[in-house]
């Protein structure tokens, strides 16, 4: 392979959305290196296909950290140290990317231009779809009251673009915003041209709405710091743009997803809750570290029926006598990997106790988890419906 111009390759994760970003990342990285060969990138809606690219390449770093080590892994790559770089992480992270306009000549969809809203329409973004049962955490539902607040503080008249099946949500919004126009989505491709040309913008929890946004060349966008966006909630992700002076940022609790059914009591637990903060009051709030979560603490409370019925890998090596219990499998290794030693509900628990989402997300606690330990229990707070 020498002579060639290194690799960067992508295994590809997720959805169209989470691929575009994950390439994102490997622009960064080519971006300080050039040239590069990029392989495994299919993206046709933006008429991008770099297929893999085989051979044997002995220097190869695999990449599976959510902070992809720019700077590191160029030099590597510019001085032949590494000959290819294999990115296996969403890296959903703003230190991974260029600015956005690094990108929005290469992001777009070729053809004719699907046009946008108008300056005087403030462009909501809706994601219903495979979110609806409520089984990712964190790709939540927006409110509509938070939608309403932010057409009588702008003035704007509301378009609803997206994903418009008939449910209790949709209906909810509809009845609030009768005059509105809504706009059902004609596919991935045209909806994300939408998107990128209009005027004021408020995206849906998806990376898919996040992209389109972020490559936008709107006046304005107003970002809800909800679910997925809220880095304290998940912290793997941080896809807030502080240094983009288009972006309003409006700060919500911590706040985890429902079936749509259950939408209306989970909404009014937010209500009057989120608020809108300055990027840099909002990112010295990210920046803060919660108190020590300590190991003796939750093994007063561990649970070894709950334990083993969750994690049935864990469940398995005890019957196969590879470790003698779970509670020895988490006291030596399942703490520090994050698994859950007793059962707390934390959608139904944030919804609850709207104060602890809020002591959460101003990063008092680390998550619903270590409030109850340390602070709901005391209060008398349960853990589910059931006590």
């Amino acid at each position: 392979m020498s002579g060639s111009a290194p690799v960067i390759h992508i295994s590809e994760m997720g959805n169209f959305g989470n691929h575009a970003i994950q390439f994102m990342a490997a622009m960064a990285l080519a971006a300080r290196v050039a040239p590069v060969r990029y392989s495994g990138v299919g993206l046709p809606a933006f008429g991008i296909e770099h297929p893999p690219i085989g051979g044997d390449f002995p220097a190869t770093e695999i990449v599976t950290s959510d902070t992809v080590p720019l700077a590191r892994l160029a030099t590597a790559l510019g001085d032949g140290t590494l000959q290819r770089v294999d990115i296996r992480t969403y890296a959903q992270r703003m230190e991974n990317f260029l600015p956005a306009d690094a990108y929005r000549d290469v992001l777009r969809v070729p053809g004719p231009e699907w046009s946008g809203t108008g300056p005087e329409e403030l462009l909501c973004n809706i994601r219903q779809g495979d979110i609806l049962d409520g089984h990712h955490p964190d790709y939540v539902l927006i409110p509509v009251e938070f939608y309403a607040g932010l057409v009588d503080e702008t003035g704007l008249a509301p378009v609803f673009l997206g994903q418009l099946e008939d449910t209790p949500y949709l209906r909810a919004l509809r009845a609030r915003f009768p005059a509105a126009r809504f706009l059902p989505s004609h596919g991935a491709p045209a909806d994300f041209e939408r998107i990128r040309h209009a005027h004021n913008i408020v995206p849906a929890i998806s990376t898919f709405s996040w992209l389109a946004t972020f490559v936008s060349r709107a006046e304005r966008i107003f970002m809800p710091v909800l679910g997925l966006f809220n880095p304290v909630q998940n912290r793997a992700v941080n896809l807030l743009p502080f240094d983009d002076p288009r972006y309003r940022f409006y700060q919500f609790p911590v706040h985890y997803a429902t079936p749509v059914e259950d939408f209306a009591p989970a909404h009014e637990s937010l209500r009057g809750l989120w608020r809108y903060l300055p990027p840099e009051r909002l990112s010295a709030v990210l920046a803060r570290s919660p108190p020590s979560r300590e190991k003796s603490r939750f093994l007063e409370v561990f649970d070894e029926t709950f334990y083993r019925a969750v994690y049935p890998d864990i469940a398995a090596a005890i019957e196969a006598a590879h470790i003698p219990s779970g509670r020895h499998h988490y006291e030596t290794c399942g703490f520090d990997e994050g698994r859950a030693g007793f059962a707390l509900n934390r959608a139904w628990y944030c919804r609850q106790y709207p104060i602890a989402a809020l002591e959460i997300a101003q990063a008092d606690y680390w998550d619903p988890d270590h409030h109850w330990l340390e602070a709901g229990r005391a209060r008398g707070y349960r853990r589910g419906p059931g006590g």
